[in-house]
């Protein structure tokens, strides 16, 4: 369907070329390479360490964008942190790319800047510290590390508990009695510790010391020389001068502002030589040659043979790939509609060769099964708004804009819906003409009905939903078998299922809901005509007789159990609908209850945020399972590989050149 063709290419050119070769073909964008075959004569090259290298510069220049970030006023948009690349000129890349070495030196200047401020933020750490192991020392007038005086031996330490003065000399007392002459002074005390100093004669020294450490007494590991007052302050001067060199350090950093692009750009630059080295890996050279390999969309084939031709001493030679033998990837391109579900096919696995893109036809099937689920036309309102900001203010490109087109068609899918079954924010405007405008009932906005009033209808309606669904990935399969010249095996495997399973789905229904005696009978048929084609054809491959018979039996049981299995997983759509509207009514009813306006406006605003934030997860999730388990079954193979372009993988510039054209 929109999966692009691709054509594998060789390029033999002189060797003295290669580099700007290898450099116009990855400014190009559009191929992919592969690794050269070995061969006599052919080497390759290896080019780890050099990778290494230009991600530890990468590195190392995306800390000097974070340090001018903080260091620097650097005015952004208000959106800027979800804004998309920035166009620039190719002259401006090639400026920095030949620039580099300068700018390097620039960085440096900014990281040895930054390597300061880190010091001085340490030593502000290491002399805080120190301020709070003196602080509960503060009154203390005498040198920390002072142990004797002319007539007394001097103790100062502390104890792991909090305690008095008295409770103090009792512990002494009662550990050295024969002692009288003990003097206890407590500078500070909390749960956790008591400061003391304790002085006694020096002949008792030995008596004393033995006593308070009997009694968990320790000696301070790093006591100050001074005074501990004036130990602190002059911690608190050296904290001072550390916060005056971060100042001047930081205006070292501020006056490179202007290099902030450049720099941010050089990143991306040594990013993007690594991968293009790891590029370079996969070619072969030969003593005045290099070879290239790889993949090309076949629309840009002719184009970029004419142009490398023109351009170097090369050949260009495009053929088709080998799809039992090669590893072929996969292009999709599809229009914003079912772009926007590629992350969803992919999540599961890419399409193979051998597959059609799922996509155009899972998009629609995935918006409305979503909008279905979500099924509230204010949240779908709120998803819509949001796109359409991110798409006309932020211009996303890419894989962004990708989502944003999904976030789009999932709202509209939602409002669609919501306004179907009359959801706006729940019953929020009949809550506000009952509660606040006086009205005996507010007014039905359903265009077409209440699901909580009419939850039957909404199931069964879910089921035939479902069973379209189901149908679409038949359909498909037989696609692909016709495609393929397989008619046979198309008819075998497809309508058989069809007609049993529309059989059941009306028989089945008449069990549910009340129908037509007509609807009954058809059904009936149907599901006995299906039955025995399935029994008939399901064991086709068999070579004898009870071998196939037992093969269609067995068919017959895998597909009743399997596809109402598959049915009964739509009731999901009736689960998630009702519950969303359930919600929302309940947070509108708690809010009514306060007469005051803005306690409502409160309520409604964080009951809703939850609401929205707490269903779209599951709506996404089980959106996403019905497209894995009931709708790939049925057709899918996947296991594909995506093609990924040899580029410039730039994630906050865009150029603005077409590149094969300059």
């Amino acid at each position: 369907m929109a999966k692009i063709k691709l054509v594998r290419f060789e390029i033999a050119a002189i060797l003295e070329e290669s580099r700007r070769l290898i450099d116009f073909l990855r400014l190009c964008g559009t191929t992919e390479l592969s690794s050269v075959p070995e061969a006599d004569g052919l080497l390759s090259y290896q080019t780890d360490s050099l990778c290494e290298s230009f991600e530890r510069k990468s590195e190392m220049i995306e800390k000097c964008v974070a340090a001018l970030e903080k260091y620097c006023e650097i005015k952004k948009p208000f959106l800027s942190s979800f804004s998309d690349c920035t166009e620039i000129e190719l002259q401006d890349y090639r400026s920095v790319c030949d620039g580099a070495d300068e700018l390097m030196l620039v960085c440096d200047k900014i990281n040895n800047l930054c390597e300061k401020i880190s010091f001085e933020n340490g030593e502000i750490i290491r002399q805080q510290t120190l301020i709070d192991y003196y602080k509960p020392w503060e009154k203390l007038d005498i040198p920390m590390s002072c142990v004797r005086t002319q007539n007394s031996s001097v103790f100062i330490g502390y104890f792991k508990e909090e305690l008095s003065k008295d409770e103090i000399i009792a512990r002494l007392a009662s550990s050295a009695p024969e002692i009288d002459g003990v003097a206890v002074e407590v500078i500070s005390s909390d749960k956790s510790q008591t400061c003391v100093c304790v002085f006694c004669f020096h002949e008792d020294k030995a008596a004393i010391e033995a006593a308070l450490r009997e009694n968990g007494f320790i000696k301070p590991d790093n006591p100050a020389k001074t005074l501990p007052s004036a130990a602190i302050g002059k911690c608190e001067k050296a904290i001072a001068e550390c916060k005056d060199d971060i100042g001047k350090y930081s205006l070292d950093i501020a006056s490179f502002a202007s290099f902030y692009n450049k720099i941010r750009l050089l990143s991306e630059y040594y990013s993007n030589q690594a991968e293009k080295y790891r590029a370079v890996s996969r070619a072969a050279t030969s003593e005045r040659a290099i070879y290239l390999e790889g993949y090309v969309p076949e629309r840009d084939s002719e184009q970029l043979k004419f142009e490398i031709e023109r351009r170097f001493t090369a050949q260009m030679d495009v053929y088709e790939p080998d799809y039992e033998k090669d590893d072929v990837p996969v292009l999709l391109e599809n229009k914003p509609f079912a772009s926007g579900v590629e992350s969803i096919s992919n999540m599961y696995s890419p399409p193979s060769n051998n597959d059609v893109d799922p996509n155009p036809v899972m998009s629609f099937f995935y918006y409305a099964l979503f909008g279905l689920m979500l099924s509230d036309a204010g949240y779908g309102l709120l998803m819509v708004i949001a796109a359409l900001v991110a798409k006309f203010k932020l211009k996303f490109s890419g894989e962004r804009a990708k989502t944003v087109s999904f976030i789009f068609w999932c709202g509209i899918s939602t409002m669609f819906w919501g306004a179907l079954f009359g959801g706006w924010f729940g019953d929020l405007i009949p809550t506000i003409c009952t509660h606040f405008l006086g009205m005996e009932k507010g007014p039905d906005l359903a265009i077409w009905f209440t699901p909580v009033e009419n939850s039957m209808k909404l199931l069964m309606f879910s089921f035939a939903f479902g069973l379209a669904h189901l149908y679409a990935g038949l359909a498909i399969r037989f696609y692909m078998l016709a495609r393929g010249k397989q008619w046979f095996a198309a008819f075998c495997d497809v309508v058989p299922v069809m007609i049993f399973v529309a059989g059941f789905a009306a028989f089945g229904s008449s069990l549910l809901v009340q129908v037509s005696p007509a609807v009954k009978s058809v059904g009936t048929k149907l599901l006995l005509v299906g039955a025995i084609l399935i029994v008939l054809t399901s064991g086709r491959s068999s070579k004898n007789i009870l071998g196939k018979l037992g093969g269609g039996l067995y068919g017959l049981y895998n597909t009743a159990t399997g596809y109402l299995g598959d049915i009964l997983s739509y009731s999901r759509l009736l689960a998630l609908g009702l519950v969303t509207g359930v919600i929302a009514n309940v947070v509108n009813m708690l809010a009514a209850m306060f007469s005051n306006v803005l306690l409502f406006v409160l309520v409604f605003l964080a009951g809703h945020t939850v609401n929205i934030a707490v269903n779209l997860i599951g709506t996404y999730v089980h959106t996403s399972r019905l497209q894995y388990v009931e709708f790939f079954s049925k057709f899918y193979e996947g296991g594909g590989r995506i093609f990924t372009p040899f580029k410039l993988n730039l994630k906050h510039f865009k150029i603005k050149e077409d590149i094969i054209n300059d």
